[in-house]
């Protein structure tokens, strides 16, 4: 049996789709489970040239006939998806910005000529049994890193709550790249998504304990909500984002408010003094700041004065102690409610204008 590298390109698929040699459904595959977003988006991939994961499938040679099946490994649904398209029965959603509310016979010609010829990488499984069909993948998971919990999610849901989180994460990408409150690195593994999820269940649910499991339980509670359920959050989160970068880049972006664990307790201070949210143990004798507002000049004096004794106490300096407990808090393990409420509580009352 031979296993062999090869890239095919849509119009290939297409092809032996309507000459009835490509079977989608072998005994070993499960049905089609896609999502329509979930389906968009990897039209949008096609249609921008961008990078798909390799299509599996096994070729079965019949030498008296002089005929080639292929029966798709893995890979099933991505094929699914393309071909639905191509025949004109899928309908692109915001998803895919550019090219919005377009079936395939909607695109211009250049467009359609893109989706054609995109070229799939595939490996052909060669007259392969059962048994080493399911050996050589034993073999690649074997290879496999281990997956984040944020790439298990990013796998298992499909629902809207998915790709609010996901598309606010992609398209903050200055805070990433730029700001490098998660590093390019830690991105790579999905702890931007992380994050992001963590800014929603802020304004969802309220500030509390944090982490992967939480982040993975309010997915699987909000699995059934609307895309629309999302909007208003989504809004609330980019105006906050916008402001922190506005007033606190130039001077704190070398800074611990400029790390993941602090970033989140900025932004959950700032979004309380600015909108409000559901109140929690975290929030417990500060609530009478709740929508008053933010004092940006005296924030600046506040997140200065905190940054210069985190400084000097890692250098060794000395310092004066008053903000000790904000700074022993950021040291501690940064997800629980015990670590982010002394923070969260000291930047509420230093920053709000009731107190001002």
């Amino acid at each position: 049996m031979a296993s062999t590298p090869q890239t095919y390109t849509v119009s290939d698929f297409i092809e032996w789709h309507k000459k009835k040699q490509l079977n989608l459904s072998p005994e070993f595959q499960r049905g089609s489970v896609w999502t329509s977003s979930a389906k968009v988006f990897l039209v949008d991939t096609i249609l921008n040239d961008l990078p798909m994961p390799q299509v599996f499938f096994r070729t079965k040679i019949d030498a008296t006939t002089q005929t080639m099946t292929r029966e798709v490994v893995d890979g099933q649904q991505r094929l699914r998806t393309i071909l639905e398209f191509a025949s004109g029965k899928l309908r692109l959603s915001s998803k895919s910005p550019q090219f919005k509310g377009k079936t395939y016979t909607d695109l211009d010609v250049s467009d359609q000529e893109v989706f054609l010829s995109y070229k799939i990488p595939c490996v052909q499984l060669i007259n392969a049994d059962n048994s080493m069909v399911l050996e050589i993948f034993a073999r690649l998971n074997s290879y496999s890193v281990k997956v984040t919990p944020a790439e298990l999610r990013h796998a298992e849901y499909n629902e809207p709550i998915k790709w609010a989180i996901y598309d606010a994460a992609r398209e903050w990408t200055y805070l990433w790249n730029n700001l490098g409150i998660i590093s390019v690195r830690e991105s790579v593994r999905m702890k931007n998504v992380s994050l992001m999820a963590e800014f929603f269940m802020t304004l969802d649910l309220g500030f509390g304990d944090g982490g992967e499991p939480l982040i993975t339980k309010f997915y699987k509670s909000k699995k059934t909500e609307s895309e629309e359920y999302f909007t208003p959050i989504r809004n609330k989160i980019d105006i906050v984002l916008k402001d922190i970068i506005k007033n606190f880049e130039s001077d704190f972006s070398e800074t611990i408010f400029f790390d993941s664990p602090n970033f989140l307790v900025l932004f959950a201070a700032v979004t309380y003094l600015k909108y409000g949210f559901p109140d929690t143990r975290i929030t417990v004798g500060v609530e009478q700041h709740k929508g008053k507002g933010i004092n940006w000049e005296k924030a600046i004096e506040i997140l200065t004065n905190i940054s210069q004794e985190f400084e000097s106490e890692h250098n060794n300096e000395d310092a004066d102690g008053r903000y000790a407990e904000f700074i022993n808090a950021s040291k501690s393990t940064t997800h629980r409610i015990s670590s982010r409420k002394p923070r969260f509580q000291l930047l509420v009352n230093e920053l709000s204008n009731y107190a001002a």
